[in-house]
């Protein structure tokens, strides 16, 4: 049957879509499906949330959240917040009011069963479970994202919750703590979290931000020691318990833009502090109103994407972060001093990033500035560590120019050197390993025969006509670097990888027309004609095109490679070519094989070492043929790299669909 929509998961996402949806009446005329494996029988989280008092999602949830507050107490002071409420929603509460939803339409059908897989198909998106499958037009996925963190293990927030029931009054319940730190830190950033229901009942739980979980015997301990402090006995009606990834790299586009993610997936948790039940709210209103429209979501509808934001906001989150992730031992300071010199409503209008500068510059003054200091410095030195591709050719590029200012006579040869180097010790054995990586099953002289046989068509094709060789190699490199780009970024569009290409190669062959005419010659290939306007508005069309995109999706990589790029148009074509193909093609292509495979550098390069040599003595074998031209040496290298290109294309493709 071909649904409307598909929804992945009955969580906190796709329940609020489903009530966004009921809200508007849309529900009478779609055809759902729900895939959900779970019965979601039982109370296993509990929602909270903060917002202005006149919020739509005070009056759309209102009936359903088990309390509200506008009194929040830290450290014995109390605050009473003017314009802003704090909201608890119990998880089965929701669930139980979607199940009452899908009962009251036809359309929907609820399927007690685990994605297996999409299909990405012209007439929609194919959705299996086991043998079966369905089509939808658009499909909701809120399944975990796979995170894959950067630097350094990953930030959790790890928490145990319990709730309690007293015979005597214990608590207020018109307030709330967020943040008690009055426990024992064991290392890392630790507090209680007190949500008192009434006088005689509350939530209380412990949390725990670092990179290792809440061991369960530590956290009842705790939770026993902090209510010793009550008056008379108490029961422990409810447990639950939960992990939540602080992550800044959750968000996971799918190529097809009718597959959007929800929920963590859709990266709308705070990575600081783990709340995103109003933002799964905000989202789902936004999605709604798309449907609303009738607006036709196309496969290739890029400009659809959620953009993460490289804002100041974003910067504060990555600071924070890596305090938590290397030192949270720091956290409590950093915590209480925020909490001391700030009221709770603007804090919370902070966490929503819609703070102003100045009261940001206010708060970062109360804040212990040197432990923010070192988390700037140290966070420089993990980025360098972990994304070479992402500096390693503006680092190439300032090299080149600096030598060309104090060693003009050596410039040239001192960055060709370097290269040559990285060359062979990435360059080339990237573009084996991908291969290596489907010829498991193969036996090693098989899959040499069959890699060698594809480059020798592309040399075939050479011999056959240089002109349609040439074309057909800057065509699959324009595609397959901007995949490659593309992935690393966060981007994963067929057709943003065409346009992107297209650009960068635009941006390294049009400065250097002289160069690259030289080598056409020497390749038997008429020159190409362009007058000096014509080249100068291509290049700034490329170029403003290329600023632009990197500006639309907040993309800092993208942005560094355009500078470095326009940089690069001074140099040679040589290093210009070498800089971009070698030190961020290729060690991206080699950071991404190295994830996927689970391999250390070592074992890349001792696997690759065979392939290497192979390359290389195939190479001075075609070198012998003209060991004087340095043009006609670069005419060899294009044509051997276009057929050592083609089959790397092709197995790096089939990885990319695989992880999709």
């Amino acid at each position: 049957m071909n649904y409307d929509l598909a929804l992945i998961g009955l969580g906190a996402s796709n329940s609020l879509l489903l009530l966004e949806l009921h809200e508007r009446e849309l529900l009478h005329d779609l055809d759902v499906l729900i895939l959900e494996a779970e019965s979601k029988w039982k109370n296993d989280k509990t929602y909270c949330f903060w917002g202005e008092s006149q919020d739509p999602i005070f009056s759309t949830l209102g009936p359903l959240l088990l309390k509200e507050w506008t009194r929040l107490e830290f450290s014995g002071e109390v605050e009473q917040m003017e314009s802003m409420r704090y909201g608890m929603l119990e998880s089965i509460t929701l669930y139980e009011h979607a199940k009452q939803i899908i009962l009251q339409y036809p359309g929907i059908n609820l399927v007690r069963a685990s994605l297996t897989s999409f299909k990405s198909e012209a007439e929609g998106v194919a959705v299996y479970s086991d043998n079966t499958k369905w089509m939808a037009q658009r499909v909701y996925d809120s399944r975990p994202p796979e995170i894959k963190e950067p630097t350094g293990p990953l930030v959790l927030q790890s928490f145990t919750g319990w709730r309690v029931k007293t015979d005597w009054p214990n608590w207020d319940p018109s307030q709330l703590v967020l943040m008690d730190f009055n426990i024992p830190q064991n290392g890392f950033t630790q507090f209680m979290y007190i949500l008192p229901i009434d006088e005689h009942e509350a939530l209380v739980e412990v949390t725990r931000f670092g990179s290792e979980v809440f061991p369960d015997d530590l956290a009842t301990t705790h939770l026993k020691s902090y209510l010793l402090g009550l008056e008379g006995p108490y029961d422990v009606v409810h447990e639950e318990q939960g992990v939540i990834p602080m992550t800044q790299h959750a968000l996971q586009q799918h190529p097809d833009a009718r597959i959007i993610s929800m929920g963590a997936r859709g990266a709308v948790i705070k990575p600081t502090t783990g709340y995103g039940f109003k933002y799964m709210y905000d989202r789902a209103k936004e999605l709604v109103g798309e449907l609303e429209q009738q607006t036709v979501v196309r496969k290739h509808q890029f400009w659809n994407w959620p953009r993460t934001g490289i804002g100041r906001h974003y910067f504060y989150d990555h600071l924070l972060l890596h305090i938590l992730k290397y030192k949270p031992q720091w956290g409590k300071e950093i915590f209480t001093k925020l909490f001391t010199n700030r009221t709770h409503e603007g804090i919370f209008q902070f966490l929503d990033e819609k703070s102003t500068l100045r009261w940001e510059l206010g708060m970062f003054a109360g804040l212990p500035i040197m432990k923010f200091l070192w988390s700037v410095v140290a966070s420089f030195f993990a980025f360098l560590r972990t994304r070479p591709a992402r500096w390693a050719p503006m680092a190439m590029v300032l090299t080149a120019m600096g030598l060309q200012a104090t060693l003009s006579q050596f410039a040239q040869p001192i960055s060709l050197g370097i290269l040559v180097f990285m060359l062979f010790l990435i360059g080339i054995p990237h573009g084996a390993l991908d291969g290596y990586g489907h010829a498991n099953g193969m036996r090693l002289p098989k899959f040499i025969l069959r890699y060698s046989g594809i480059m020798a068509i592309v040399l075939l094709f050479w011999v056959a006509s240089p002109i349609v060789g040439l074309l057909a190699f800057i065509i699959y490199s324009a595609w397959h670097f901007g995949e490659t780009d593309m992935r690393e970024w966060g981007l994963p569009s067929a057709i943003l990888s065409m346009v992107w290409g297209t650009i960068l190669f635009a941006l390294l062959l049009l400065p250097h027309m002289s160069d690259v005419n030289l080598v056409l010659s020497t390749m038997g290939i008429s020159e190409v004609t362009i007058s000096e306007g014509a080249l100068v508005t291509a290049y700034r069309a490329a170029a403003a095109i290329g600023v632009v995109g990197g500006l639309w999706f907040a993309s800092v990589p993208w942005l560094i490679s355009i500078t470095t790029l326009l940089l690069l148009g001074e140099q040679s074509l040589a290093i210009a070519f070498g800089t971009y193909f070698i030190l961020q093609h290729s060690a991206s292509g080699w950071d991404h094989l190295k994830k996927a495979h689970q391999w250390s550098h070592i074992q890349m390069f001792m696997r690759a070492l065979p392939f290497t040599i192979g390359a290389v003595a195939l190479f001075l074998l075609i070198f012998q043929f003209d060991r004087n031209s340095l043009s006609q040496w670069s005419s060899y290298f294009l044509i051997f790299l276009s057929a050592l290109s083609l089959p790397h294309i092709y197995f790096m493709s089939r990885l990319y669909q695989k992880q999709d």
